[in-house]
């Protein structure tokens, strides 16, 4: 009797255990990738009022096509979507205690884009195909990396780029653990456990979210960087932008206390790390380096570092580059354009300066680069001068392109390699550097691209503003 299984995200484990339970020898197996390029995945922790803020930021933001917004209970559910009516967003309501008739008909609702914005659990997406879908954001941890393949991969269906926004909080481990406590069966509570783990080290990490999601299902990707996540440099402008957008949130009506998990013997399982010296000090001389790079570069403070991986410099203090790549949230290219201010000022505090440099008095590291330009210096010259990488000085020049502070000069992009990447990003748009350069002539190289895009942004910005 022939047999054919389906199954849209299984773990190399799962596969093997749908073929013994099925008792099936050597058959035929067809897994397509689990590489949606396409997608735009992004994680961001942020506490309770931030995460609103966001996330009418986000909603604001995706005006065409639908989106789905994913609570870890129902209560929540009803809060946002009260949060969100009361600060002037249409939104609805799907989880498995609404009576069915409402359930269905604010699905219908929700499908025929009568409503735009659909705030559920878990209980929402099984058999939804809707094509249109622009972002997915969750508003808390999911109990696993299959959960959320499964959530996130319901945006983008018709193969136009979406986004899938994860804003987490440190109390979703909470929460996580109490569902967990709650697991009667032992077997089924150690693979929970497992899960949780492997999802809190897949928010924590600074590789590429793709290629972590790849190699969970079994799938080695070719690649090491996507330019279709955060950790690849790829995030939303709503997420980046500094204006604040006033937000009314109610005061809950009570306080939410979860119970301790019953089986706290888990906890004995994971060694606590030793507890390792923390200098206030120079946490507060880094927050003001951080706070001038932000100034100058016009990003919110936490772009440049977040303040996880601030206080692991703090608790590290590393000497060299190498000791700095391995600090959780700098990665290669933090490591590479903040690299060298970062291990300058961890000098400084430990000679006994107590001041960060003011950048008035100090030239920052891009008005050095912009000096630089205006005294006719190629790219390469400045790169010895400054002795950073080629990599570096071109993400300064772009940024100084991008906030207006220096024009494209032709003699750094060709006129015709110009108009294949704009004629590339009248396509694709300015998001994805890598469609850009699926789109253009093999002469045409990625600095190039960057270059041009952000001229491009820069002048919609003059258009926005004129507008």
């Amino acid at each position: 009797l022939p047999i054919a299984g389906f199954t849209a995200s299984a773990t190399r484990q799962v596969r093997h255990d749908i073929l013994k339970q099925l008792q099936m020898r050597n058959p035929d197996l067809y897994i397509a990738s689990f590489h949606r390029k396409n997608l735009r995945y992004v994680v961001r922790e942020c506490e309770a009022q931030t995460q609103m803020e966001l996330l009418l930021r986000g909603l604001r933001h995706y005006t065409e096509g639908s989106v789905i917004v994913y609570a870890p209970t129902i209560r929540r559910v009803e809060e946002t979507v009260e949060n969100l009516q009361e600060n002037g967003v249409a939104a609805i309501s799907y989880h498995a205690k609404m009576e069915a008739p409402l359930r269905r008909q604010n699905q219908e609702r929700w499908m025929s884009d009568e409503v735009r914005v659909l705030v559920g659990t878990i209980a929402f997406g099984l058999g939804i195909n809707k094509p249109s879908v622009r972002a997915v954001i969750h508003l808390s941890l999911p109990k696993s990396i299959e959960q959320y393949y499964q959530e996130a991969g319901r945006a983008g269906r018709d193969g136009r780029p979406a986004d899938c926004v994860l804003l987490w909080q440190k109390r979703d481990h909470v929460l996580l653990e109490y569902f967990i406590g709650k697991i009667s069966d032992d077997a089924e509570r150690e693979r929970s456990w497992e899960r949780k783990r492997v999802i809190a080290k897949f928010v924590d990490s600074q590789r590429c979210r793709h290629r972590q999601i790849c190699v969970h299902f079994g799938e080695t990707p070719k690649w090491e960087h996507c330019d279709s996540c955060d950790n690849c440099g790829a995030v939303p402008e709503w997420l980046s932008a500094k204006k604040e957008i006033p937000v009314s949130v109610p005061k809950p009506k009570r306080k939410i206390s979860l119970p301790e998990p019953a089986d706290q013997s888990w906890r004995a399982r994971v060694p606590a790390p030793a507890p390792a010296a923390y200098d206030p000090g120079v946490a507060e001389y880094l927050r003001e380096w951080r706070r001038i790079m932000a100034r100058e570069q016009k990003v919110p403070a936490y772009i440049v570092l977040h303040d996880s991986t601030l206080e692991e410099l703090c608790r590290r203090r590393p000497a060299t580059l190498a000791e700095l790549r391995q600090v959780p949230g700098i990665g290669e290219r933090k490591a590479d354009v903040y690299g060298a201010e970062i291990l300058q000022a961890l000098r400084n505090f430990d000679r006994g300066s107590r001041a960060v440099p003011d950048a008035a008095k100090e030239p920052s590291p891009a008005e050095q680069t912009l000096a630089l330009i205006q005294q006719g210096c190629s790219f390469e010259e400045i790169a010895r001068v400054r002795a950073r990488q080629f990599s570096t000085i071109i993400c300064t020049v772009a940024n100084l392109i991008e906030t207006g502070r220096v024009e494209l000069h032709p003699e750094w992009v060709s006129p015709g390699a110009q108009a294949h990447i704009e004629a590339a990003c009248g396509q694709v748009g300015v998001e994805r550097l890598t469609e850009i350069k699926a789109g253009v002539p093999p002469f045409v190289s990625f600095n190039d691209i960057r270059l041009v895009v952000a001229h491009l942004r820069a002048q919609h910005r003059i258009r926005a503003r004129s507008a």
